[in-house]
């Protein structure tokens, strides 16, 4: 797991927010200054290319590599959240510093910049996820998770093990949550291959698809386990997406 750091791009990306106000004024109110203002493409791009740089193109749960088609936009605070619930999230200076729920955001009062901005538009708040329905932004829904990704010792908290396994006790409940720890998620046996990549090469510009092919040939009759089966040889095959998952071959070899 990565942290992410908001204030790489944060003046850019408070811009982007604050254009986009600056659009929707109308007369005596905002009008469109919500997501689906956002998620036009003047704004959604250079949003989606901010994210993506300040995250290394890395989606922020799973660390699959991520370009702008395969993206979408996480709203760490749902968008529809009751109050009482996003007053829970604001235990990080990212999101208590910069972000207002939606709702109590006055509409009738011109002000760029804002003190804060609402959730579902606030830069803050946005991170990039890949688009799998397995895990990460659409499998989590609107399930309350906590901001791990604010912290900055995020990285040594998590730790995954030669099995693929995810160990952090502290946000167990959120990985689970996000389909990232789940024993039955591809992304364990994923992360098993890449371990066993670690192990036998020195770089990974040496890994071809062909040896990704040997490796689940290996794990089929080592576990037979009908899962990797499902996983890597049925349609569709989570074989391509191994090579989107380099980053856990340097995570192992550190180990």
């Amino acid at each position: 797991m990565e942290y992410i750091d908001k204030a790489t791009n944060e003046v850019v990306g408070k811009l982007i927010v604050e254009e986009l106000l600056a659009d929707s004024w109308n007369d005596n109110e905002y009008i469109g200054a919500d997501y689906d203002g956002l998620k036009k493409t003047k704004y959604k791009n250079r949003f989606t290319n901010l994210l993506l740089h300040e995250q290394n193109n890395l989606c922020c749960y799973c660390l699959k590599q991520i370009d702008l088609s395969k993206t979408t936009l996480e709203h760490l605070i749902p968008q529809e959240v009751s109050i009482p619930d996003f007053q829970s999230y604001l235990v990080v200076d990212e999101l208590t510093n910069n972000v207002i729920h939606k709702t109590t955001f006055d509409k009738n009062i011109y002000s760029i910049p804002p003190q804060k901005y609402p959730h579902d538009i606030a830069y803050h708040n946005l991170l990039a996820s890949c688009d799998s329905n397995l895990h990460c932004n659409n499998y989590r829904g609107n399930k309350t998770i906590a901001p791990f990704m604010f912290n900055n010792d995020i990285s040594s908290l998590v730790k995954y093990d030669r099995a693929g396994n995810v160990d952090c006790e502290q946000y167990e409940d959120d990985f689970s949550k996000l389909g990232l720890s789940n024993a039955s998620s591809p992304l364990k046996l994923i992360r098993l291959i890449w371990c066993k990549l670690s192990q036998g090469f020195n770089e990974i510009n040496q890994i071809t698809e062909e040896i990704i092919d040997d490796i689940i040939f290996e794990l089929i009759l080592l576990f037979d386990d009908s899962r990797i089966v499902d996983n890597f040889t049925r349609k569709p095959s989570y074989k391509e997406e191994v090579l989107k998952y380099q980053w856990f071959f340097n995570y192992y070899k550190r180990r």
